[in-house]
């Protein structure tokens, strides 16, 4: 027979390997969901930052609550900002590892030395850069622009398909008189009768309009008298950008990204109304006006030629208008590697 203090000693023993193969069971779940993940574990949240608006964050949102980031095995918890500015400060920073904002930031940090990586467009909001005429103004040539008087923000992106609107069609951009004002203060001064025009960019357009205003153009469709139909006086991108640090720490989760973003993009076409609905409850607009505003964008994660000369045509008006010092290589920043891997249709380089 065993004695009692023999027995204790064998309990023990045994305990103690289940306790160690318990232990190292979990270590080595562990370590595999690691190496899979290169460094950040498939159950760890991941903090995406964004922006209350339908063109910036439509799919980030759709891929939350339409659980397509938990389907791909991803925690993410999304922060909307109020504006860009926010986002570019933490990406600077290196507190956004993962963000969505406008191909305008990607340059200004770009430009500005911080080390990040565009991983896919995600929207070509060029449709809603836009100029709406006063109440009452009477347009009936695109020449009657001359020696009227636009509201826009000093160094605006909207001012690209202006010019491009005054090469196609004639008009002598010189003689159009430019009013330096905020968007809020042109709605204002189009209201009074102080501006012919506002030029500007979603929701504010869609303001003006329900004010009484006129569009005349945007960067894909004309109104003006003369010249209607669609057109291509500029690109106006939205992306999914993370920082070079976490790309080269975490290939697998910026994949899983894509892939839930790729669904969220195809649900958005497939089910614009629905998914207008789903956006405007989280950022808290009209679900019309939400709808409105998605139908004059393009959601898609196609990464062109088209994209690639966007981003140049942007950042070398950003230089000249004085917004960065010098023009990033596209290269350093835009990278279709990953989209290319996943969905190489999408890549047309």
């Amino acid at each position: 027979m065993i004695k009692k203090s023999l027995w204790k000693k064998l309990c023990l023993i045994g305990m103690s390997m289940i306790v160690c193969t318990s232990i190292l069971a979990g270590c080595g779940n562990n370590q595999a969901t690691q190496n899979g993940q290169k460094g950040e574990a498939t159950n760890e949240k991941l903090v995406a930052y964004g922006e209350l608006d339908p063109q910036v964050s439509g799919q980030q949102i759709i891929a939350e609550e339409k659980g397509f980031f938990k389907e791909e095995g991803l925690d993410v918890e999304n922060k909307l900002m109020t504006g860009p500015d926010e986002n570019a400060s933490l990406v600077a920073s290196g507190d956004a590892k993962i963000c969505f904002g406008s191909m305008y930031n990607n340059i200004s940090v770009a430009a500005n030395g911080v080390k990040v990586k565009v991983v896919s467009p995600l929207v070509n909001a060029a449709g809603t850069q836009s100029v709406v005429a006063r109440k009452g103004l009477e347009i009936n040539s695109p020449k009657d622009l001359e020696g009227k008087k636009i509201g826009m923000t000093n160094g605006a992106g909207v001012l690209i398909a202006i010019r491009n609107m005054c090469k196609a069609t004639g008009v002598d951009i010189n003689k159009i008189q430019f009013i330096n004002l905020g968007v809020s203060d042109q709605l204002a001064a189009l209201d009074r009768g102080d501006i012919d025009a506002m030029a500007a960019w979603e929701p504010w357009i869609g303001k003006a309009l329900d004010h009484g205003g006129t569009l005349l153009f945007s960067g894909t469709k004309s109104n003006l008298p003369g010249a209607q139909g669609d057109v291509h006086w500029i690109d106006f991108y939205m992306t999914l950008q993370v920082t070079q640090d976490f790309y080269d720490k975490n290939p697998e989760t910026v994949e899983k990204l894509l892939r839930a973003l790729h669904k969220a993009t195809d649900y958005i076409n497939e089910h614009p109304e629905d998914a207008a609905k789903i956006i405007a409850k989280r950022i808290n607009i009209d679900e019309k006006e939400c709808l409105r505003i998605m139908q004059e964008n393009k959601y898609t994660m196609q990464y062109d030629q088209q994209f690639v000369d966007g981003a140049n045509n942007m950042a070398n008006f950003m230089l000249e208008m004085g917004n960065i010092k010098s023009v990033p290589k596209t290269d350093d920043y835009l990278d279709p590697t990953m989209m290319k891997k996943l969905f190489p249709n999408e890549v047309k380089l």
